[in-house]
């Protein structure tokens, strides 16, 4: 499994699927999933309001893009309530989002970084890392983490270089992007 972290706009992101996780107690929907209901003239919450997700650990809605970011299948994890999120609850849902793009046949994947927290930890980034690679089993993915701003990119290229060995960084002009092979 190939792991990149990106700080780029969702508009402009080459991937075949793009994987946004939302609370079950938290609205209006925030980060990713927010922006993506605005762009998507909020079909996001229209599935909320019609009672077809409630945003509980393990619930997962596969949604097109209608155009509107170039990957073409979106992907909403269920991530629970707020307060009751976890690290264990963070590999879960990073196990569910990969499981569930492996089986909609997707071979690269950007996915909102959801940490448990707003300052991410070593063990927290080992998390997500187990999850998405008991997701994913035999399955190659390649994917790519969206921090949401510069510094929580920083701090997560910061804690992957410390997990892996062999790490590649390249800034462009208007992506930054990290590699990793864990």
């Amino acid at each position: 499994m190939t792991v990149n972290v990106l700080l780029q706009d969702i508009k402009k992101l080459e991937t075949d699927a793009l994987i946004v996780g939302f609370y079950e107690d938290v609205r209006p929907l925030k980060g990713l999933a927010g922006e993506l209901d605005w762009l998507l003239c909020g079909a996001l919450s229209s599935l909320i309001l019609k009672k077809k997700i409630r945003g509980s650990l393990g619930d997962v809605a596969l949604l097109t893009s209608q155009g509107k970011v170039p990957a073409q299948k979106i992907f909403m994890i269920g991530l629970g309530t707020r307060t009751a999120f976890s690290p264990r609850n963070m590999r879960s849902a990073a196990g569910i989002a990969a499981s569930s793009a492996a089986s909609a046949g997707v071979g690269r994947m950007a996915m909102e970084c959801f940490f448990p927290s707003d300052t991410p930890s070593e063990k927290d980034l080992s998390e997500l890392h187990e999850g998405l690679t008991e997701g994913a089993g035999a399955k190659v993915l390649d994917v790519s983490l969206l921090a949401p701003d510069a510094a929580s990119y920083e701090k997560i290229v910061r804690l992957a270089k410390t997990l892996s060995s062999a790490a590649h960084k390249r800034d462009h002009q208007d992506v930054k992007q990290a590699q990793f092979s864990w």
